[in-house]
This record gives structure tokens, C-alpha cells and sequence, in this order.
């Protein structure tokens, strides 16, 4: 009968291949901005998914996508276009993002700007 030792079983668990940790890492770091505007946006999507009875399915057939395109949409893994965005509000009934108005006053200081 074999012996088998607390590092025996420790190697069944460890990987041969090398962890991209690092790289994982650098991605996030490079697209922090919209990665963590995606995640809010993902949540604002569920919970109002939740509100509705909704499924994820229901609502990427009525935007025309696959239902895996909305998991990785509710995952935050998705960079999406302000078309996509517009068709997911429109569908919910909600804003997932608002653009300031632009005010007067910013074009009236611009043009002075530039006459000067």
C-alpha cells in the first residue's frame, strides 16, 4: 500500500500550465473606466430585470441578440455601443446613461473664445 502525503494530494490541485494572473491584471488596470461602467450598467440591468419578472432571454430577444451576448452584457464583460445601450433602455423602460445638456452658456464662452 502507497503512502500518500498531504503534498501528494497538494499536486493534483496545483496546474502545469502558468496563470495569466498578471495578465488578467494589466487588462483590468488598462480599461478600469469602462470596465467599472460596465459593471454598474450590468447591475442596473438586473435589478431591473428582477423588477420586470423579466429573464435574460426575454430581453435579448426583444433587442435582437443572443442570450449569451446579455450574460456577458450582466456579467460587465461586454463594451457596449450606445446603440446597444439605447435598445436595452428602450426595452426596460430606463436610463442607463445620461449626457448632460449642453448648455448655452458653454457655447457662448467657447465662441468668445475663439473670437478673441
Amino acid at each position: 500500500m502507497k503512502n500518500i502525503t498531504d503534498k501528494d494530494i497538494l499536486k493534483q490541485y496545483i496546474s502545469k500550465e502558468l496563470s495569466d494572473w498578471k495578465v488578467q491584471a494589466d487588462y483590468y488596470e488598462l480599461n478600469k473606466d469602462w470596465l467599472d461602467k460596465s459593471a454598474m450598467i450590468a447591475i442596473k440591468i438586473l435589478s431591473t430585470l428582477r423588477s420586470l419578472s423579466l429573464t435574460q432571454k426575454e430581453l435579448a430577444e426583444s433587442i435582437g441578440v443572443t442570450p449569451q451576448y446579455i450574460n456577458k452584457v450582466v456579467k460587465g464583460q461586454e463594451n457596449l455601443s450606445l446603440e446597444t445601450i439605447c435598445k436595452i433602455e428602450r426595452a426596460l423602460g430606463v436610463t442607463l446613461i445620461a449626457v448632460p445638456a449642453f448648455e448655452t452658456t458653454q457655447l457662448n464662452t467657447q465662441q468668445n473664445r475663439l473670437s478673441v
